[in-house]
């Protein structure tokens, strides 16, 4: 079963950090097949066009939230299909990655 996530992203800054920033944690590879994972369970288990793949920094987990809870914080989101969401709790930060696959 899946779990919606519910994030107000107008409490959180956009930054362009958090992908390196999971490549200092975890390392290029390992760091590489997360955004991977997240992409896959973004075609398993998603909804084009509808949902986006997150993926917790600090932890490492997945999780899939609806596109419409970006777009009602003003975010422009050009749906492409290999878009991940990188979010940072403690940091109240996010960064929208585009993995050219």
């Amino acid at each position: 079963m899946m779990k919606t996530v519910q994030i107000e992203f107008s409490k959180y800054e956009s930054v362009n950090f958090l992908w390196s920033e999971l490549i200092e944690d975890y390392g290029f590879d390992k760091a590489k097949k997360i955004v991977s994972q997240a992409i896959d369970l973004q075609k398993m288990n998603g909804t084009k066009n509808n949902t986006m793949p997150i993926i917790f920094s600090g932890t490492g987990g997945l999780a899939l939230i609806p596109i419409q809870m970006l777009e009602k914080e003003d975010f422009k989101i050009s749906c492409k299909d290999n878009q991940v969401l990188i979010f940072n709790l403690k940091r109240k930060s996010f960064q929208i990655l585009n993995e050219a696959n």
